[in-house]
């Protein structure tokens, strides 16, 4: 039986090493201790291969996570069988993919990465990031990095498809790598940003999911990547073929073209068969004397007649690419098929046009936001004017202007495609949360939402729920949050001398409370009338929550000695309503509490803007492994055990007054 390949002394090649089926799979075992991350680990063919690899390495109980990429039944239609065989372990994956990969009856749990910030921790200590690759060549793809080992697990990127199979990238797989991406990747305007992003991580290896294994300057292959034009619609740079070394050029091009993705004895009879071809011993075509455009239709014949429809579908990319760069007729067993794909494109770029004139004019007919669909902003300054001028106009409603934090980063990151697909999905949250038509797309990152006929405290809630929504959504390319600035019609002054009612101060009051909220909070933060961030700053407030009396009574002692306005509770429920009211500076609690216990406390606390900044110490007799972990899920920095050092737990207390006290 063939044996797992040790490529690191924590890493393996697990999958099938010798047969060929054009599309080599490369599933990979990652050790780290007792703890093993099977990546991409293959499908229904070679799965019970790969479980006897594994065993080899590790026993199949210690593997604890599965990454899938994407949902291909390459990558992910083995899962059931090793299953079926004892596995248990979490499927690391996106929700994109999660979402159709649960059709393969997969059963394990799912650790999605949007919901852990595109990492995995190990018991070890040792980080697995994800990287997003949208739409290379799935919406929810992306790739494995490992900065221990500087090994990135690539997935579909930098594979290859070949029946001139080579385990470790060789001088001709720079050719294979840009024949599979020529057929699957969507364009540059895709590649680029992510392969920019790659160059910011140290690299020593690149291992793709299909192809050869990269082991030697896997930058290179990143900037071929980053450089690649593919797509159906690339443009290539008009060339003369004359010039440039005729037919024998694009002949011989032609030949390096199919030994790389074709074994040699398969590729060498078909040119062999052309007839007046001069070879050299390299087995270069050094001359012809036919006519060059004979030889080049005889050609691709011959490999219709010899090889089939399979050889041609995968050179049609290099051929359309001679043919548009050096201005020649395609050869006529292709003709038809690019005269049908030629009409089709321009049918189809016709229909677009047609539709985009018309979504011109229902644009400028309706004011409406080309991405999301929303009225725009100047829509809504119009539609604020005449609303203000009905009489109800102070009944009880609100506007809210809401941004997204850093969207900026998203087009940094992955480009403008994704910016739009953020606003698109922002724009259902909106829907979903607020109703259809009370939303307008405002400036780049922002939207407003006009609400009438709700409480004051109806539309606090409804927007501190839309914050935290935005923030644990699943529905972004990475982690979101928004800011919020609200503004209540009986906030609205009067222009003098007019005594006009205007929109302009209503939406200028609102802006500038998000700027409170994105600036001096620090983003995702709602922002109104009567929050914290708009009252005085007054004496530094300390709540104390604790069960012993005894405990809270030398706690306030000292505390008052240091000019520190205290209150305290016994219990959780009267803690978050206390917190709430008097909105402290700092909490003191007891990790077991009567009533709602200190975790589901600070649990309550962090879903409002006005506490969830709140610094939070726990003081409690318990004190262990999964409190401590649990605690700093919280974002709880300072625990201490009792009996604590007093003078400890002051001197945090005195180093936090000064900080928010300056």
């Amino acid at each position: 039986m063939p044996h797992a390949l040790a490529l690191t002394p924590e890493i393996y090649h697990v999958g099938d090493l010798h047969t060929s089926k054009g599309l080599d799979c490369h599933p990979y075992l990652l050790v780290d201790g007792d703890e093993g991350i099977l990546i991409d680990p293959g499908s229904v063919m070679d799965i019970e291969l790969v479980l006897n690899k594994i065993k080899e390495v590790m026993p199949l109980s210690q593997v604890k996570y599965v990454v899938l990429d994407h949902e291909d039944p390459d990558f992910c239609g083995g899962v059931p069988y090793l299953e079926a065989q004892g596995l248990e372990a979490s499927i690391v994956t996106s929700w994109r993919t999660m979402t159709l990969i649960q059709y393969y009856n997969i059963t394990s749990p799912y650790y999605l990465i949007e919901e852990h910030h595109n990492r995995l921790t190990l018991k070890s200590g040792r980080v697995i990031e994800f990287i997003p690759a949208p739409y290379l060549h799935f919406a929810g793809s992306f790739v494995t990095y490992d900065a221990r080992s500087k090994t990135l697990f690539s997935g579909d990127l930098f594979g290859a498809f070949t029946y001139n199979r080579t385990l470790y990238a060789d001088e001709q797989y720079e050719n294979k790598m840009i024949a599979f991406h020529e057929h699957y990747m969507p364009s540059n305007a895709i590649l680029r940003p992510v392969m920019t992003s790659l160059e910011n991580y140290a690299i020593d290896r690149i291992l793709p999911q299909h192809g050869s294994l990269i082991l030697e300057n896997p930058y290179k292959y990143i900037r071929i990547l980053k450089e690649l034009e593919c797509g159906s619609l690339i443009q290539p740079v008009k060339q003369n073929l004359m010039a440039s070394g005729g037919y024998l050029r694009i002949l011989n091009d032609a030949l390096c073209y199919m030994y790389s993705i074709f074994k040699p004895e398969d590729v060498f009879p078909i040119f062999e068969a052309l007839p007046n071809l001069t070879w050299s011993e390299e087995r270069a075509i050094l001359d012809y004397t036919a006519d060059g455009a004979t030889l080049w239709n005889a050609l691709f014949d011959g490999i219709l007649e010899s090889k089939g429809l399979l050889w041609l579908s995968m050179l049609e990319p290099f051929v359309k690419n001679i043919t548009n760069t050096y201005g020649i007729e395609p050869p006529h067993t292709y003709k038809t098929w690019f005269e049908t794909a030629a009409m089709t494109n321009q049918k189809l770029i016709e229909i677009n046009q047609t539709l985009e004139a018309t979504a011109k004019n229902i644009q400028d007919r309706y004011f409406r936001c080309p991405i999301t669909g929303m009225f725009n902003e100047n829509f809504f300054r119009n539609f604020l004017l005449e609303e203000l001028e009905l009489e109800d106009w102070r009944d009880i409603g609100a506007l809210l202007l809401i941004a997204i934090d850093d969207l900026y980063k998203i087009k940094s990151q992955y480009g403008d495609e994704e910016v739009k697909n953020t606003l698109v999905n922002m724009t259902y949250l909106l829907k979903y949360h607020f109703g259809e038509n009370v939303g307008f797309r405002m400036r780049v990152s922002e939207f407003a939402v006009y609400l009438k006929d709700f409480s004051h405290l109806e539309i606090l809630d409804m927007a501190e729920k839309f914050r935290v929504a935005v923030s644990v959504s699943t529905l972004f390319i990475k982690p979101l949050t928004v800011s919020i600035g609200i503004v209540f019609p009986t906030e609205i002054r009067l222009d003098a001398p007019t005594n006009e009612i205007t929109a302009e101060s209503y939406i200028e009051t609102s802006l500038y409370r998000l700027q409170i909220a994105t600036t001096s909070l620090g983003k995702n933060h709602v922002v109104y009338e009567g929050s914290v961030a708009l009252q005085p700053v007054e004496k530094f407030k300390v709540l104390l929550a604790d069960s012993d009396s005894t405990h809270l009574d030398v706690l306030k002692t000292f505390l008052t000695e240091m000019d520190i306005e205290v209150y305290s509770t016994t219990n959780g429920e009267e803690a978050y309503a206390l917190a709430n009211r008097i909105v402290p500076n700092l909490i003191i609690s007891d990790a077991i509490l009567p009533k709602v216990d200190g975790f589901l406390f600070r649990e309550r606390l962090l879903q409002k803007s006005d506490t969830k900044g709140i610094p939070f110490i726990y003081c409690s007799h318990q004190k262990d492994d999964a409190s401590v972990r649990r605690a700093s899920a919280l974002g709880v920095v300072h625990y201490l055990k009792k009996p604590y050092l007093l003078s400890e737990l002051l001197g945090i207390t005195n180093n936090i007054k000064k900080g928010l006290m300056k």
